[in-house]
């Protein structure tokens, strides 16, 4: 009795003994491996590819929220009636060297000596 369950153990086993070894060529694991570069690193759309493609784009997201902030707040001066003025005075103060009624302005040349030669 006892060699008849071996027997059937023995068969059970065996019938599912090629399940766990699958045996996969070596050439299909050099071929699993280069894709694996190419994919990865080599294509042009590889993965490294993507990753940088998408730090690019969240870097210009960024620039492009602190340009609509700048532009949004540039159009509330320019229509501001207020604020143009004070921007068109402080314009002709600083390029034109424009003063009010009663004030005197300095100027100071950044203009530095030359260098005494011995």
């Amino acid at each position: 009795m006892r060699d008849i369950g071996r027997r059937i153990q023995g068969y059970r086993l065996s019938r599912y003994a090629h399940a766990q070894r699958a045996h996969v060529p070596k050439w299909a694991w050099l071929a699993l491996g280069a894709w694996m570069l190419w994919a990865g690193l080599l294509s042009d759309h590889s993965f490294y590819q993507l990753w940088r493609m998408q730090r690019v784009s969240q870097r210009e997201q960024a620039r492009l929220l602190e340009t609509q902030t700048a532009l949004r707040h540039l159009d509330r001066q320019a229509r501001d009636g207020n604020e143009r003025k004070r921007i068109a005075e402080r314009m002709l103060r600083e390029q034109e060297g424009w003063a009010r009624p009663g004030e005197i302005i300095y100027r100071i040349d950044d203009k530095s000596p030359p260098p005494a030669s011995e």
